[in-house]
């Protein structure tokens, strides 16, 4: 294990919240060259609304046909994510997904509580999100929020679908399964970084500030486990723009322990 960044608290309250802001935070130089690459990869893309853009980590116009940089590669894999992430889920980790949600001003789409992980072809499924603000989120401009314990049952709880274009997606989870009254604001400068359990439940509320509330997310899991890319492609018949049966797998930290296919997607 590389040498640990974060506290016993800090891991104690992982394991007991579902998720983790460290103390540690990333260089204001490396904010601004991210803010500086999505304003390059929004120009590039042109033609693709910002509320979502999946693995601008991809050069070659993977999910949803982003055309992204490598430049997205070198910032979900810096040296002290990498090493946090060690601390969380283990020294053998594969990156295999990023997202950009921009959640633009006065129209930043609401995001219903929701997990992740339905849809991704993980066996077993264990995902470690990485969640980097490249601006601000303030309690106005619609912060994510968590239900505070909700990935401990390492279960994903039943969602219903609700129609509407104002949301990010449209799987809502049944009301049953959490309390929204215990729901804490993720309030973050940018520079500070979130990581969360897979089976948290989480969702955001619109962002109709005059300022936009864009923020990079990188998707680790444990070596340990499969990326299915053949049940990928199944899944991707309904959700083609996710492009799970085509996503490239890089190995970031120590040895691949379950024979996943590193050719697909490069």
């Amino acid at each position: 294990m590389s040498q640990s960044i974060l506290s016993d608290k800090e891991l104690a309250q992982f394991q007991e919240k579902g998720w983790i802001v460290p103390k540690w935070e990333l260089p204001q130089s490396l904010i601004a060259d991210m803010r500086q690459e999505y304003a390059t990869l929004l120009e590039r893309n042109s033609h693709l609304k910002s509320d979502i853009m999946m693995a601008p980590h991809q050069t070659n116009g993977g999910s949803m046909g982003v055309v992204g940089s490598k430049k997205w590669l070198e910032f979900a894999t810096h040296p002290e994510l990498i090493k946090i992430a060690q601390q969380l889920i283990g020294d053998d980790i594969i990156l295999w997904g990023t997202t950009i949600f921009g959640k633009p001003a006065f129209s930043g789409k609401e995001t219903p509580w929701h997990q992740d992980g339905e849809y991704y072809p993980i066996k077993p499924l264990e995902v470690l999100t990485v969640w980097i603000p490249l601006d601000d989120v303030t309690p106005e401009n619609g912060p994510m929020e968590f239900i505070p314990g909700s990935h401990k049952a390492h279960k994903l709880y039943s969602h219903s679908w609700i129609e509407g274009e104002n949301k990010t997606i449209n799987l809502t989870c049944d009301p049953e399964h959490y309390d929204v009254a215990t729901a804490e604001p993720l309030l973050l400068r940018a520079g500070q970084v979130s990581f969360h359990d897979v089976y948290m439940i989480h969702g955001s509320k619109p962002n109709t500030t005059d300022k936009r509330r864009a923020a990079f997310i990188v998707r680790l899991m444990p070596a340990t486990s499969f990326y299915d890319h053949a049940l990928g492609a199944e899944t991707g018949k309904k959700h083609p723009a996710q492009g799970y049966g085509v996503r490239p797998l890089y190995l970031v930290s120590g040895t691949d322990k379950a024979n996943n296919n590193f050719s697909i997607g490069h």
